[in-house]
């Protein structure tokens, strides 16, 4: 129940900020999942709306959406040494007075496909 609820809550909230960012934008954008941070204020932060990328999509793919939504919104790049170490890239912005915080995976740290002998029977 509670991974349906969870699921229901994220489909939701990441219909209503693709929604008003390609409102925004004057354009549509490439879909993106959305959480908000609720928590962020208990550690000292702005609260934000954090989206990503669909985790499978390929590097450069994931990399042309994310600069598609960064020139769409005037997002500037927040990218940490920690996240460009793991193959990651970060935006942030704001979207109806709202933080929001964009990453994506655009480097893949192991090959992208790994080649196995195949049995034949």
């Amino acid at each position: 129940m509670t991974d349906s609820l969870m699921m229901a809550a994220i489909e939701t909230v990441s219909q209503t900020v693709n929604s008003y960012a390609a409102a925004a934008a004057g354009r549509p954008l490439p879909p993106v999942t959305w959480m908000w941070d609720c928590c962020a204020h208990f550690s000292g932060t702005e609260s934000e709306f954090c989206g990503t990328f669909h985790p499978d999509m390929p590097a450069i793919e994931a990399n042309a959406q994310l600069e598609q939504w960064a020139l769409a919104l005037n997002l500037w790049e927040t990218t940490t040494d920690r996240e460009a170490t793991e193959g990651r890239r970060t935006f942030a912005g704001t979207l109806a007075d709202i933080r929001i915080r964009l990453t994506a995976a655009v480097e893949s740290l192991s090959p992208a496909t790994e080649t196995q002998p195949l049995l034949i029977m």
